[in-house]
């Protein structure tokens, strides 16, 4: 009697695939391995303009390009500018903040980095 009644009245087990458990261990959600984002732009300085390290600046879409400006001057500019760089821009509706990371002063680049 009593391993017959064990036997009846326990659950029975049946083997299946977790579908949620796979979608939990999908690439995109767990992963370690990080989209790598370009977060800087080099731009190259217009004129005889003196800019400080650390200085923040605003930054702007003109045509294909952004523009460094502070105030209302431009001081540096970046034809070729990253695509994320431009589409973390365009999200803003083409305007954001920045922050000069280094000078160069012999190359008269500016390194440029977006503030969150």
């Amino acid at each position: 009697m009593g391993l017959d009644f064990i036997r009846n009245a326990a659950p029975k087990f049946n083997r299946v695939l977790d579908r949620r458990l796979v979608e939990l261990n999908s690439p995109t959600l767990f992963s370690r391995e990080l989209p790598i984002i370009s977060r800087t732009a080099r731009a190259e300085l217009c004129g005889a303009t003196v800019v400080q390290q650390g200085e923040i600046v605003l930054l702007r879409i003109v045509s294909d390009k952004f523009v460094v400006q502070r105030l209302n001057s431009i001081i540096a500019e970046c034809p070729s500018a990253p695509d994320e760089f431009i589409i973390h821009l365009r999200a803003g509706a083409g305007i954001a903040k920045g922050k000069v990371i280094s000078v160069q002063p012999i190359s008269q680049t500016l390194e440029i980095s977006l503030c969150e």
